[in-house]
């Protein structure tokens, strides 16, 4: 039955190969794609080590002294003052859990405020770089910031509270200094290389990313913010469930006070989704175009097999009159198929092997080429599907003829 399968097909090379051919190309594409999404999954649904859920973020700014709504103030008080009556207000809100302050302190923007962090030990100078994130000890408990050997949010924000400072861990895979975060716990360390500033480093952490599928290159320094502290952004936990009745009570009124107000108040959701806009928009035309290359396997197939069928109707009913079951029919047509993508995979895993070795295509994720070579499976495993489903009809209309009515219009 092979030998009567491979001879029918050589008769039928020139359809073959065109199938074959679009098959290869059609395979390299969804393999680069579907290493894309594979790897957007995988990084995205990580352990980040914090927690944003009901969280909101807001813009502290200042009335300058020369504008003319600026309220002069006495020698008891300050804008530092204001603001702290201002927190003070929105703290005592019956829908809000905890407010805190900070600088580059949240996720979903692409600042970076470069810190290097050193201290010298036997004539040795050991760096530590990182990006700054400077935050009041309530932003640690807003976050739920989890540190790398078990320390809970609340004793995080006792570090900080004492002057102490954090460090992140981060993705060696594309940063791999030496020492590495952890020897630095316990160390008096020079911050910005200015020998007035010294900390003590308190703990490690996971590390605060810019976007949900960006990794830590080089770590995250966390400084404390105190109330006299130049702070620019102003975080907002509610309890949980109620995101609507905060933003529905809330009015412009509650957000100013003196020459203190907040602005871009905005929950941490519409920031995430403004950070992976661009991912968003790449992912959206990626399956674009997988979706529209998948129809095209299948009704390539569709039009192929439907197109045989009809020639090889004598032959179907001479088989099924000799003993031929409808099941050996069907199965006659689908290993057809999947002679021609077996064809078409093995150039296409070899065209993609060299891809991966001379590092012609990287997403620029953490995952390396691991999940590169977990998609090449998976997209033979598709395309298996869209070939069975496009030779589904024309076999079903294959295994219902029947041979008599066949044989007697030949």
């Amino acid at each position: 039955m092979k030998r009567r399968l491979l001879y029918q097909m050589r008769n039928e090379w020139r359809s073959n190969i065109w199938m074959i051919i679009q098959l290869l190309i059609v395979s390299v594409i969804l393999w680069g794609i579907f290493w894309l999404f594979i790897e957007l999954i995988a990084v995205k649904n990580r352990h980040f080590g914090y927690d944003l859920t009901d969280v909101y973020v807001a813009d502290i700014k200042f009335v300058p002294k020369t504008s003319s709504t600026f309220q002069p103030y006495d020698s008891a008080h300050s804008y530092y003052t204001d603001r702290a009556l201002l927190r003070g207000r929105i703290n005592s809100l019956p829908c809000v859990e905890l407010t805190g302050m900070g600088f580059n302190c949240m996720p979903y923007n692409y600042n970076y405020s470069g810190m290097p962090v050193e201290y010298t030990e036997a004539d040795s100078t050991y760096r530590y770089n990182g990006n700054n994130r400077a935050m009041t000890p309530d932003v640690v408990r807003i976050m739920r910031l989890e540190g790398l050997n078990g320390e809970t949010p609340e004793e995080l924000a006792s570090i900080l509270e004492r002057g102490e400072i954090l460090l992140s861990d981060f993705d060696y895979s594309f940063y791999n200094p030496a020492p590495g975060p952890e020897c630095f716990v316990g160390k008096d360390v020079m911050i910005n290389r200015d020998s007035t500033y010294i900390r003590r480093v308190g703990a490690t952490v996971h590390g605060i990313h810019r976007t949900d599928y960006e990794s830590i290159f080089g770590g995250v320094v966390i400084t404390p913010v105190g109330d006299n502290d130049w702070a620019a952004q102003f975080i907002i936990r509610v309890k949980p469930g109620m995101g609507k009745e905060f933003m529905e009570t809330i009015n412009a009124e509650m957000l100013e006070q003196g020459n203190v107000y907040l602005s871009n108040l905005q929950s941490i959701n519409r920031m995430r989704d403004v950070a992976h806009v661009d991912i968003t928009n790449i992912v959206r035309n990626m399956s674009a175009c997988a979706g529209f290359l998948l129809i095209v396997i299948f009704l390539g197939f569709l039009g192929t097999f439907w197109f045989r069928t009809q020639q090889r109707v004598a032959e179907i009913a001479v088989r099924m009159v000799n003993g031929a079951t409808r099941r050996d029919i069907f199965r006659r047509l689908l290993t057809e198929g999947m002679i021609l993508l077996i064809t078409a995979t093995v150039p296409a895993i070899m065209i993609e092997y060299a891809i991966i070795r001379g590092e012609v295509l990287s997403w620029g994720l953490t995952g390396g080429y691991t999940f590169a070579y977990i998609s090449i499976p998976v997209t033979f495993c598709i395309l298996t599907v869209m070939i069975i489903a496009g030779i589904w009809m024309p076999a079903r209309k294959a295994m219902n003829i029947n041979p008599a009515t066949a044989l007697k219009e030949e």
